[in-house]
């Protein structure tokens, strides 16, 4: 049968005596339009999920939010005299909110007519995030920062606006944000802000209040999908952390789970939306995410199907094998690239990969969850996967194209601009 053949493509292979470094843990696939999933023995065991855990958060928070929903952030200027101000940061929970959206924000206030010289007050409520280098490797990987309490959390984006926000824009860092902001439509001024800032403090949100002096902008981010796009492309352990503790943590996690996914615990068991460990869950050693493989390609599935209401599809969130330049999945050449669709995944004991292959016989979802002892093994765990990945096309009449070209993955859109909301000079722009 031919569906016997694709499971045997994604064992075969594999070792699996007991002094096996990598082995297989559990591997899973099923056609498009069939209810069927075939697997291994352990489908239906669970084990670590690794940054393939990032699929169960989008859809988590797609689901939730809206594939369109995009996070405000509003920005109340208040003059004090001429070309002096007091800012005040509303947040959002803008779970991307770093260099290039404040650089972005920055330039769209200098191109309104407040002669905004310098800031005496820059001020910021409890709902505003901010990671300076969010979209950066040392943000992308590695522990999220946890905040215990409020106090840490302001401490944090404190310094994250002293060190970074308010601090000179360098040239070629200008540069660069323009012709970001020029790919998606949106023209920023040739000559890059130049607003001194005097001090930053906590005001919460409650305290702040409008007069007639205050002129309030709202800054909206891209859609959530090209958010999760973003993450999903590169890993980002920041966006999907704080996506998840947004929707409400583990405990809301578990009410979604058995709600609307009609899971529990035995498929899913989740303590993060990234996938990773972070001593702060608890002092075992590993604590990662863990499901079972069938669990993971229903998932899928569902994405799938709650994108498509939108007009989108898994393109639109995942990135695609060989063309999405900056993702994890860009070098997955021959007959992956251009024809897989795919989420990586590595922990200190697994390597995962999950996703959809164009073939010529039709599109296939898959989930492969591999164990390993360390991270010495990570090169040859990607290589078995791969080489079952391989094996699926061989079988399956070879790859077929998929219709797609890269997609921008931006924070901001042209649907970003400031808008004023508010203030005595309301119509003037």
């Amino acid at each position: 049968m031919k569906t016997h053949l694709v499971i045997a493509a994604l064992i075969v292979g594999f070792t699996t005596t007991a002094s096996a470094k990598v082995y297989l843990n559990s591997a899973c696939t099923m056609k498009a339009n069939s209810k069927q999933i075939e697997g291994n023995g352990s489908k239906d065991e669970k084990f670590p999920l690794a940054s393939i855990s990032k699929l169960v958060t989008s859809l988590w928070a797609i689901e939730t939010l809206g594939a369109d929903y995009r996070f405000t952030t509003k920005i109340h200027l208040t003059k004090k005299d001429d070309g002096l101000y007091d800012m005040h940061i509303e947040g959002g929970h803008d779970p991307i909110f770093g260099r290039s959206v404040g650089y972005f924000i920055l330039a769209q206030l200098n191109m309104k007519e407040l002669n905004i010289r310098q800031i005496d007050t820059l001020t910021f409520d409890e709902n505003f995030l901010m990671e300076w280098n969010v979209e950066e490797p040392v943000s992308i990987a590695g522990d999220t920062k946890y905040y215990p309490d409020q106090a840490a959390q302001v401490a944090h984006v404190k310094h994250e606006l002293e060190n970074g926000f308010i601090t000179p824009i360098a040239d070629n860092s200008y540069k660069y944000i323009r012709s970001l902001a020029k790919s998606v439509g949106v023209e920023l001024p040739e000559k890059k802000p130049s607003i001194k800032f005097n001090k930053v403090e906590f005001l919460a949100k409650q305290d702040f209040k409008q007069d007639n002096q205050t002129i309030s902008f709202t800054y909206r981010s891209a859609p959530l999908h090209k958010i999760v796009k973003n993450m999903n492309n590169k890993s980002n352990n920041y966006i999907a952390d704080h996506l998840y503790w947004n929707l409400g943590d583990t405990p809301a996690f578990n009410l979604y789970l058995q709600n609307s996914l009609k899971m529990d615990n035995r498929d899913l068991q989740f303590n993060l939306g990234s996938g990773n460990n972070a001593d702060y869950i608890s002092k075992k050693k590993y604590d990662y995410n863990e499901g079972t493989c069938s669990a993971m390609i229903k998932v899928m599935i569902r994405l799938n199907e709650v994108l498509a209401n939108k007009g989108l599809s898994l393109t639109d969130v995942m990135a695609v094998a060989g063309v999405d330049t900056d993702s994890t999945v860009a070098r997955y050449k021959g007959a992956m690239e251009g024809a897989m669709i795919g989420k990586t995944g590595t922990v200190d004991k697994a390597k995962t990969l999950a996703g959809s292959i164009s073939t010529g016989n039709g599109k296939i979802y898959f989930v492969i969850l591999m164990h390993k002892d360390s991270s010495g093994e990570n090169g040859s765990a990607a290589n078995a996967i791969k080489n079952r990945i391989r094996a699926l096309f061989t079988i399956n009449d070879g790859s077929k194209k998929i219709a797609y070209s890269e997609i921008s993955a931006l924070p901001f859109d042209s649907k970003s601009a400031l808008v004023m909301e508010f203030g005595p000079k309301l119509g003037m722009f």
